[in-house]
């Protein structure tokens, strides 16, 4: 007793780590919502594509910088290589008494030696305040049309994963219908054979089911094929190694807007980019003709000047002075006006995008809808068609193998089988083609 006791453990203790290294070699299960959610974090376009926001950040920035004062420094350095002459006449400063200043002609002189000239101004602009905060605002919706763009190359990778899932989907579908066809083929195939031994069937038509056997395992292969290329896209698409594996979960079968129209149009005027974009440029528009309405605003600034000239005996060293800076263009031959006739025209063109775009939107839903709608109708018809198909299949086969029907039946019903179950992928593919165009159209994150 206790020797088997012993034998039991010792077989668990081994089983136990077989189990669990089993359980870790098994791909893990990708959902569609996880799937998405991997592309959004890791898809290099989408991090490309980010870095216009960040610049469109950065002018927001320099422009906030144009409301402080502007420092402007010159700074001259030179040798005079001659002297400096400064005549000044007899009596230029006028006369104290009957005296005048000065009382002779005189001449100042500066021997040449290194001089230098310093020119310090500061200005802090008032009225030009306002056109610093319509520039700021407008670059404020330049960053929004941005960061837009980035949502619709967001946009752009889930509909790619979505498609990649979806063609996946169905091509596991038609793999696991190949692989019961294999099946069936085998069974007719051992069957044939036995019948061949029996003397009731002739050997060519056992090597008929062979071939017939041979292209459906080919079919198989394909198909697997095909998924691990698909699943090497997918795994690129969401910026994974491409040879890592797993396994796909299903989806759900609808969403509430394939059942509501009215409330697909209604999430796709919410959602949809274009349309997004089409009013940020109406924004654009409006503040461009307001930043140009600002010109006919003079320029007034406070401004602090500090001057230090040549060295020169008798003339001040340096120079201080705090005034009011005013600068106006009175007359510009109605260029102002123009411009201001141009940017109106532009708003007018940027409402008039956006109506079509709107409409264009709502055209693009409907027509989407409509064809979810019949792709899902042909899908259901399909796919009663196979399993009728598969039915009547089995019946036959059971006939062949009590010797009820001929071979040349069987193979009939498998045709039509083969027919059938090729109307029912196809049909698949149409409805997620059509599933993955309407959740595009809808425009939702």
């Amino acid at each position: 007793m206790p020797r088997l006791f012993f034998t039991t453990a010792l077989v668990l203790l081994t089983a136990v780590p077989s189990l669990a290294q089993g359980a870790a070699d098994a791909p893990s299960v990708l959902t569609l919502a996880s799937a998405i959610a991997e592309a959004q974090q890791n898809n290099r376009e989408i991090k490309i594509s980010n870095q216009n926001v960040l610049y469109a950040n950065d002018e927001i920035l320099a422009a906030r910088t144009q409301r402080y004062p502007h420092f402007n420094v010159q700074i001259s350095g030179s040798y005079l290589l001659t002297a400096v002459h400064v005549h000044i006449p007899e009596g230029v400063f006028g006369k104290v008494g009957t005296t005048p200043v000065p009382n002779a002609n005189s001449v100042i002189t500066t021997s040449p030696s290194a001089s230098a000239l310093t020119f310090i101004q500061v200005v802090q602009p008032l009225s030009k305040l306002y056109d610093v905060h319509l520039n700021v605002a407008l670059l404020k919706v330049g960053k929004q049309l941005s960061q837009e763009e980035l949502r619709q190359e967001r946009q752009e990778i889930t509909n790619s994963v979505k498609s990649a899932y979806y063609s996946l989907l169905q091509s596991q579908s038609a793999l696991g219908s190949a692989r019961e066809n294999v099946q069936a083929l085998r069974e007719v195939d051992r069957t044939t054979e036995e019948y061949v031994q029996q003397k009731a069937a002739l050997p060519y038509q056992s090597t008929g089911v062979k071939v017939q056997l041979a292209q459906a395992e080919l079919q198989v292969t394909t198909l697997e094929d095909t998924i691990e290329t698909q699943k090497e896209n997918l795994n690129n698409l969401m910026g994974r190694d491409i040879r890592e594996d797993f396994r796909l979960s299903g989806v759900p079968d609808a969403i509430p807007e394939e059942q509501d129209l009215e409330l697909a149009r209604q999430t796709a005027l919410a959602s949809r980019t274009e349309i997004r974009q089409a009013q940020f440029k109406v924004e654009q528009a409006v503040f461009s003709r307001r930043l140009e309405k600002a010109q006919y605003i003079p320029e007034i600034g406070v401004q602090y000047l500090f001057f230090s000239p040549f060295t020169v005996s008798g003339l001040p060293s340096n120079i201080n002075s705090l005034g009011i800076s005013l600068k106006w263009d009175v007359f510009d031959w109605g260029q102002k006006r123009h411009l201001m006739d141009e940017k109106q025209r532009n708003i007018e063109q940027s409402h008039l995008s956006l109506t079509e775009t709107q409409s264009q939107v709502v055209i693009d839903v409907d027509n989407r809808f409509r064809k979810l709608r019949e792709a899902r109708a042909s899908l259901k018809v399909a796919q009663l068609g196979e399993g009728a198909e598969k039915q009547k299949l089995q019946v036959v086969l059971e006939q062949f193998k009590q010797k009820a029907t001929l071979l040349s039946n069987l193979q009939t019903e498998q045709a039509n089988m083969a027919q059938a179950t090729a109307q029912y992928q196809q049909a698949l593919s149409t409805f997620w083609t059509a599933r993955a165009d309407f959740e595009k159209s809808l425009g939702e994150d």
